[in-house]
């Protein structure tokens, strides 16, 4: 795991949308949290740099 993983609520301060509407992206894309066991959204610098793109791009629409 990074050792500076950025989270939900980072990236939707980041990007100017609400943390849901990055959650729901988060489980479109790579599934629920029940089922990696884990329990809370922890995103390596990939993950990251994919909601910023998607984001980014959804705001240039």
């Amino acid at each position: 795991m990074d050792p500076n993983p950025v989270t939900p609520n980072d990236l939707a301060r980041e990007l100017g949308v609400s943390p849901r509407t990055i959650r729901v992206y988060l489980r479109s894309k790579y599934g629920r949290l029940a089922g990696r066991n884990e329990t809370r959204w922890q995103l390596d610098g990939e993950q990251a740099a994919d909601v910023r793109r998607e984001f980014q791009s959804r705001a240039g629409r």
